[in-house]
């Protein structure tokens, strides 16, 4: 995993589902929601799709009003161009939040919980990831 912080869009898998939100928008959406229902059905989620699922938390709390303002420069932008067709994708805020539980679930289970807790930052991702929910969950 090519991570620089524990940050929700500090490493490549966030930065490129971010890009294909900015392209494709709301079906970005859609299909990583889709990828990581058949995750969890076949019993682990890969990085990749985990950290989309991150990035994708951090888009639907933005386009909900609670937006990690140390992020604005990222998401400003590609949220106020999609958010509407966003927040029309059926229970998008419920099945991300479902989702962000998954992927933050355990080692067996979650890539990167694996990846993280092997790198021995599992607390402060854990910690960033749980404020991350909080807000989404809230909004």
């Amino acid at each position: 995993m090519g991570a620089w912080g524990v940050g929700s869009l500090d490493n490549d898998g966030s930065q490129d589902w971010l890009t294909d939100f900015s392209e494709f928008g709301a079906s970005a959406a859609t299909d990583i929601l889709d990828a990581c229902s058949d995750a969890i059905a076949s019993g682990y989620i890969d990085g990749d799709i985990g950290s989309g699922i991150i990035a994708l938390a951090e888009v639907v709390a933005a386009a909900l009003g609670a937006m990690d303002e140390d992020l604005s420069d990222q998401l400003e932008e590609p949220v106020e161009n999609h958010k509407d067709a966003l927040l029309d994708v059926d229970n998008v805020q419920a099945r991300t939040s479902e989702a962000v539980e998954a992927v933050t679930s355990d080692a067996e289970a979650s890539e990167l919980f694996d990846l993280w807790q092997e790198a021995g930052e599992l607390d402060e991702w854990l910690s960033q990831v749980n404020a991350l929910r909080a807000r989404l969950d809230a909004a």
